[in-house]
């Protein structure tokens, strides 16, 4: 907060010199707005994540738009009329609506935000209106291109070499199959620590138990989530240095810390592009585009293909039922069994799993517990 007093008291010191507080550059009130978001992190009001989101697009996109000498006491209800048709042009087009209308959230609580303190004389801009007529398609992997992805990803670990090289690269791995698994959202399970889980046999299957806080959760409501893959944490943590209750489960090779989100991505791609995967084509010929973020949807998907009810789903994902019914109504499901039952065999409990000859750690779809 240190940062954010210093802001203050130089606004206060130019009231008391009789500058108006309207005569503030955008930047400094953007400044404030950043450090008070961070205080609500530290409250439990947002996560870590929205903080990193807000950061991002007010440094990359709206204050290159607006202007770093641009006054508050120069702005109008309709300075920011035009973001959406410059934003589109500075990504060739590239923009979707929804990160458009996310970013004019944003515009508007800065906007408020400094209204309320009586840095700017207006309280909303105007900003064109985004319609979403069509949910957003998320690229995954299908059934083949899985199996290929995790026998690859394999051969990636094994080939590392160095002892950190080795970590990184067996933390990715399991990073990998435990989201699989158990639907969390990066920021959840990047943020996952030893106290929030635990493993135990139960009918011949090792369970995995997470108890996510609500801090930590993007709708801020705590869940407990129950999966197969407790083999898979089991295994990682005989390799990691640091297991006490209050260390992060996907640590920091050097230091007692979580590992950084620059580096998992960092290392995302240097698998995509080992396993092939940095060049899959979606039916219509598009580049598929295959993100962590596939792996929460691909568990969604072989869920919901194993005859898991939505409820249950959206229960595990931590997401509205109406969001599954929004995003995953287009499936045809019969067809997908039908392809999947090509490299998959169904459980006499409904559950959909793997035939792969000498690999048995994939669980697309759990076991439905009664």
């Amino acid at each position: 907060m240190q940062k954010g007093e210093t802001i203050m008291v130089d606004i206060l010191s130019k009231t008391k010199a009789g500058h108006k507080l309207f005569g503030l550059y955008f930047k400094e009130v953007c400044d404030l707005f950043l450090e008070h978001s961070k205080e609500r992190e530290k409250g439990g009001k947002i996560t870590k994540q929205r903080v990193d989101t807000l950061q991002s697009q007010i440094n990359k996109w709206i204050l290159p738009y607006i202007g770093l000498k641009t006054l508050c006491s120069n702005l109008t209800k309709h300075s920011f009329i035009d973001y959406s048709t410059w934003k589109r042009k500075e990504t060739n087009y590239k923009v979707k609506e929804v990160t458009l209308r996310n970013e004019m959230t944003t515009i508007n609580a800065i906007c408020r935000f400094a209204y309320q303190r009586d840095f700017m004389p207006i309280e909303r801009f105007n900003l064109e209106e985004i319609k979403i007529t069509e949910p957003a398609r998320r690229d995954t992997f299908e059934v083949e291109e899985y199996e290929s992805f995790y026998r690859g990803m394999r051969k990636w670990v094994k080939e590392a070499s160095t002892e950190k090289e080795k970590y990184i690269r067996t933390l990715v791995q399991h990073f990998i199959l435990i989201k699989s698994n158990s639907l969390m959202r990066f920021g959840e399970i990047i943020n996952l620590k030893w106290s929030m889980c635990k493993t135990y046999e139960y009918k011949g299957e090792r369970m995995l138990e997470i108890n996510l806080p609500k801090h930590i959760c993007k709708n801020r409501k705590s869940r407990k989530l129950l999966t197969v893959g407790g083999r898979y944490l089991d295994r990682y943590k005989k390799l990691c240095e640091f297991t006490e209750p209050d260390d992060y489960v996907f640590n920091d090779y050097y230091k007692r810390d979580r590992i950084s989100r620059f580096h998992m991505y960092k290392q995302w791609k240097k698998l995509l592009k080992y396993t092939k995967m940095d060049d899959l084509k979606n039916s219509d010929g598009s580049k598929k585009i295959v993100t962590y973020y596939s792996l929460r949807h691909l568990g969604i998907t072989f869920r919901l293909m194993s005859g898991v009810s939505i409820y249950e789903v959206s229960e595990l994902a931590g997401t509205e039922v109406r969001f599954i019914q929004l995003h995953y109504s287009h499936l045809d499901i019969t067809k997908m069994r039908d392809s999947a039952l090509k490299t998959f065999k169904r459980t006499v409990d409904g559950a959909i799993v793997p035939l792969l000859s000498d690999e048995r750690d994939i669980d697309f779809a759990e076991r439905k517990l009664r």
